[in-house]
Parts: structure tokens; C-alpha cells; sequence
């Protein structure tokens, strides 16, 4: 029986917290004993009960900073220590990894600090590089993230996400948009807003979750994944302007629940085919208006989605 740990510390956001249950829920059924390292509370509300009852499952939650994750090995109790260097793997989600002495993978889950400027993303970027030079594998997502890797790491790479064809009616002709709120920078929602603002009928527009109330849109708030996928169900058309993803999820949750979806011309946005997804040039507000425009008069009945998912399985057979 392997013993694996799974290295959640720093992960909170929703993209995170659906990766690292996809994972936990795979290891925990593999019959291997599994070690969580975390250290947001918030994060494990979405965990199901009957794993703390699960004799092979073991939870600690470490308090230290989260700038001092990178170094955990120098901070964590020897207890902890001992049973994390005598499980067979650990794997580190968030991109931040630590030295240990077992096989170690690290999940390259947040591309900003490698593509953006700033001193923040260059600290970030160098903590990301060792990372990668302690652990024994490199995990991505989609094959595009490769771009932004140094190529003296490329041979560690091992890709978990992968995405299957299959065709979906659009199910809502209303001609109502959607969209998320995000105090991201990379999100773009301030270039979303400036958009839709320019559309003649804003109350046809809805935002997911806004960082502040804002009169012109409608506004929905949600807590759970179920209460997001039922506003965007309500829609139309699903508004995107990331400038980077490591997937960018929504784009195919939207397709699969039948949405016409308005997205920059990106690296993440290549695995679409352009009959079934309206492109616009990125941060150009007259193109991106014109492919709203588009979507709303397009007839077409049926699109060519994506789904898209990671197989862990690939994971647990390097350990």
C-alpha cells in the first residue's frame, strides 16, 4: 500500500479547491494512505465527512505564513517531518513545493508569477523555479503551459489534463450575457465591465459574484459550484477576458451547459474550434463587442464542445 501526501497549503481559490478534491477524492479510493498538509480551514468545509472517519486518511494543518511554504521542511514539527519523508510521494499543489528526501511532484496551478512583471511575480517566479528543481516531476494541466517553462525543466513535465469532443445544443436563446467578478488583475474584469457598459440593454447582463455592488449589471451572488452552474444556465452567452489560464474551467462548463461563449485569442483558447467559440482579439473592446454582437445573432443550434478532464491515474503510477 503507498502513503501519499498531498501538500494543500496556500490553495483556496475555487480552481484550486475543485483540482485538489478531484485528486484527494482519486488517491483516497486507490487504497492508498493519504497525508494532507493544509492550512486554509475554509478549504475543507467541501471535503466530505466520511473521509475524517477514513482510518487511511490523515489531516494536519500547519499555521505558518504562507511565505514561508516554500520552506515548510525548516518549520514543521519533527513528527510531521517523519511521516511526510516516510510516505512514498508528496505532491505539491499551488505551485510552492518544499525539500523533502521522497519523490515529489509540484502542480504548477498559477502561471502569473512566470508571464507578468513586477516584483512580486519575480520573488514568486524565483520560489516557483526551485520548486521545480527540488521535485522529481513537473505537473501541468494543458499542454500549453510548457510555453512559459524554462526548458531545462521540460523533462520533468508530466500532463494531467486532457479534453474530449462532444456536441451540445445551446440551450437558452434569451440573448442574455454572463460574467464573473474578480479583484484578479489578470481577469480583466474592469475591461469586461467597459464591454457590456456599452451595450444598449444592461439588464440583460448578470455578474457573478462581484467584487463590489455596481448598478448597471444585474448581480447574483453564489456560494456553491451548483448555484454557479444554475445563473450561468440561465444565459445566453458567457463572457471570458482572462489574459492567462492554466485552463480557464469555465469556458467549458459554460459550452457544456449549452452557452455560446465570447473569449480573447489566447494560448488557452487554442483547443477550441472557432465554429463553436467567438475569439476577439484581447484587451480591443470594438472586437470583443463585435463578437458579442455576433454571438447574440448567431443561429446556430449546436456546437462542438470541450470537456475536459485529469487523469491522476498517470500520477500515482510514477510513485
Amino acid at each position: 500500500m503507498k502513503k501519499i501526501v498531498l501538500n494543500a497549503c496556500g490553495v483556496k481559490s475555487l480552481g484550486g479547491l475543485k483540482l485538489f478534491l478531484e485528486s484527494f477524492d482519486f488517491f483516497s479510493k486507490s487504497d492508498s494512505k493519504i497525508f494532507v498538509l493544509y492550512s486554509e480551514v475554509e478549504f475543507y468545509k467541501d471535503l466530505n465527512n466520511q473521509f475524517y472517519e477514513n482510518p487511511r486518511v490523515k489531516f494536519y494543518k500547519t499555521t505558518n505564513k504562507r511565505y514561508l511554504h516554500p520552506f515548510l521542511n525548516y518549520f514543521l514539527p519533527n513528527k510531521i517531518l517523519e511521516e511526510i519523508n516516510n510516505s512514498d510521494a508528496i505532491i505539491h499543489f499551488g505551485n510552492f513545493g518544499f525539500k523533502t528526501l521522497k519523490k515529489s511532484f509540484v502542480l504548477i496551478q498559477n502561471i502569473l508569477p512566470l508571464v507578468k512583471r513586477g516584483i512580486r511575480n519575480s520573488i514568486l517566479k524565483v520560489l516557483i523555479n526551485r520548486s521545480m528543481k527540488l521535485s522529481n516531476f513537473i505537473l501541468i494541466q494543458l499542454d500549453h503551459l510548457k510555453e512559459d517553462i524554462d526548458k531545462k525543466f521540460h523533462s520533468k513535465i508530466i500532463q494531467i489534463g486532457k479534453t474530449t469532443s462532444s456536441e451540445v445544443e445551446i440551450s437558452n436563446k434569451s440573448g442574455n450575457i454572463v460574467f464573473f467578478g474578480s479583484d484578479v488583475a489578470n481577469k480583466n474584469y474592469k475591461f469586461m465591465k467597459n464591454v457590456l457598459s456599452q451595450l444598449p440593454n444592461k439588464k440583460k447582463v448578470t455578474v457573478i459574484n462581484p467584487p463590489r455592488d455596481m448598478e448597471s449589471f444585474n448581480i447574483v451572488n453564489t456560494e456553491t459550484h451548483d448555484e454557479t452552474l444554475k445563473v450561468l444556465s440561465d444565459n445566453e452567452i458567457y463572457f471570458h477576458a482572462s489574459e492567462h489560464e492554466t485552463v480557464g474551467l469555465p469556458l467549458y462548463e459554460a459550452q457544456n451547459l449549452g452557452l455560446k461563449v465570447v473569449a480573447p485569442i489566447s494560448s488557452y483558447t487554442q483547443y477550441f474550434s472557432p465554429e463553436s467559440v467567438f475569439l476577439y482579439n484581447i484587451n480591443d473592446l470594438e472586437d470583443a463587442l463585435k463578437k458579442l454582437e455576433d454571438a447574440q445573432s448567431s443561429r446556430i443550434e449546436k456546437i462542438d464542445t470541450l470537456n475536459y478532464s485529469e487523469n491522476w491515474k498517470i500520477v500515482l503510477d510514477n510513485i
